[in-house]
């Protein structure tokens, strides 16, 4: 099977605009809005976004839907750029985003599109596998991770409704979510120290600890850690159990009471967890080609 039907294959279409119309009356798109659609394929959600959006730029890796798509061009409001999502620049003005997307793709496109450091869209609509949304969003639908505990720097996450398999085709294995990232007003933490927050919180998931505190015993001192389990009522809890605010206030402790030497065993924890999630990908890689 070649790449290209691999990737056609990764993504279930839909087959009804009426349920195009319905999701999109869920939304806060209006029509001076720029609206970034993510593998729009045969053009159906596409057509729903042109009447509702002022500008929409449909991004798609496949040509072969390229001929159908470009019809679309009539429509004065409508671009449709040939590209790679990942390695295509994102806006650096005002958007939001609206997409049926690959769902093997989706923690790559989620994470672009919430981490770029100078273009994060206001709101960002997906449709994606019900269990991909509970992992970002974390509570109430399930444990808080790693992953929905940075996402909830700058975005709350709501799922709007589930969509019925019989909508798609191929038609899906998996139940099916529409989902609102909706980007805070004010980010809770300083731009120039977002990144050593992430650290802060990467290295607090990373330690598998029996509790958050426990997991910064080289960070903390004894009496230090005393004291904000009491004042912050984090006695017994586990880094999964704790909400974005209460990580602000222990990284506030930490960034106020901490001494330089000790901050910089949390200095670049996120990248090295990610040099060793690639390393890890890449000897998976390998495996399988073997195989």
């Amino acid at each position: 099977m070649s790449h290209q039907r691999k990737i056609e294959h990764s993504q279930n279409f839909i087959r009804n605009s009426n349920l195009v119309k319905e999701l999109l009356e869920l939304t806060q798109i209006e029509n001076t809005d720029l609206v970034i659609e993510i593998g729009p394929g045969k053009g159906i959600i596409t057509k729903e976004l042109l009447k509702r959006a002022g500008r929409v730029i449909a991004i798609e890796r496949d040509p072969q839907f390229s001929e159908n798509l470009l019809l679309l061009k009539k429509e004065g409001n409508f671009q449709l750029v040939i590209s790679d999502f990942l390695k295509w620049q994102l806006p650096h003005n005002k958007f939001k985003v609206f997409s049926n997307i690959p769902f093997n793709y989706t923690s790559d496109i989620v994470n672009k599109l919430v981490n770029s450091p100078e273009s994060l869209p206001t709101d960002i609509y997906l449709i994606m596998q019900e269990a991909a949304a509970h992992r970002f969003s974390g509570a109430p639908y399930e444990q808080n991770s790693l992953i929905s505990t940075l996402v909830a720097i700058d975005y709350t996450v709501n799922i709007l409704r589930k969509i019925s398999r019989e909508n798609f085709e191929p038609k899906p294995n998996v139940t099916i979510s529409f989902v609102h990232f909706s980007r805070r007003v004010k980010s809770p933490i300083p731009v120039n120290e977002k990144q050593f927050f992430r650290d802060f919180v990467v290295s607090g998931y990373t330690k598998w600890a029996p509790t958050v505190l426990e997991s910064f015993n080289k960070i903390f001192t004894k009496r230090q850690r005393l004291i904000i389990a009491k004042s912050q009522k984090l006695n017994g809890l586990r880094p999964t159990d704790l909400s974005i605010e209460q990580w602000i206030e222990l990284y506030k402790s930490f960034s106020q009471y901490v001494d330089e030497d000790k901050k910089n065993l949390v200095y670049g924890s996120e990248k090295r967890l990610k040099k060793q999630q690639n390393k890890l990908e890449k000897s998976y890689r390998t495996r399988e080609r073997m195989d």
